[in-house]
């Protein structure tokens, strides 16, 4: 008989099981709902702007070399906006209440203090066309669409 070596009394190692992925610890909880709720986010706010692009991307191919016609498209672009957003309420609006109530939907008074007579281009279409610079007038709108509040 061999005499018992200290060895020989060494029991075998036990590996402990192998870290299981499942289930994640709330740090990972935590990224997968914030990842989640930024995506809906951004998707839910690029639907909401949509209307907003369109009607940029319209005023755009507005052509500005005549005044009349130009002035006609924006207003009747101007209108759409605002039924689209604001509903019948605006529908029967013109001349001074129209400014009054674009104005109102920002927090600079655009219109009513340089395109006065943008109001009366539509009814007077001769004498109003010729005192409104349209690119102005396009960038006013293109401000308006762009800031206004619902």
């Amino acid at each position: 008989m061999n005499p018992a070596s200290p060895l020989d009394q060494l029991k075998d190692i036990h590996l402990p099981e192998a870290v299981s992925i499942w289930p994640f610890a709330w740090p990972w909880w935590a990224l997968i709902i914030s990842t989640l709720a930024l995506i809906t986010f951004i998707v839910l706010r690029h639907k909401k702007n949509k209307w907003r692009r369109q009607a940029l991307a319209e005023l755009k191919n507005i052509a500005t070399n005549d005044e009349l016609s130009c002035i006609q498209q924006c207003n009747r672009l101007l209108k759409q906006v605002a039924l689209y957003r604001y509903g019948q309420s605006c529908a029967s609006l013109s001349g001074e209440k129209w400014l009054e109530f674009l104005d109102s939907k920002i927090k600079v008074a655009i219109f009513t203090e340089s395109f006065n007579s943008f109001a009366f281009a539509i009814d007077q279409p001769r004498e109003a066309s010729t005192s409104i610079d349209v690119i102005q007038l396009k960038k006013a709108i293109e401000n308006w669409i762009r800031k206004h509040s619902c």
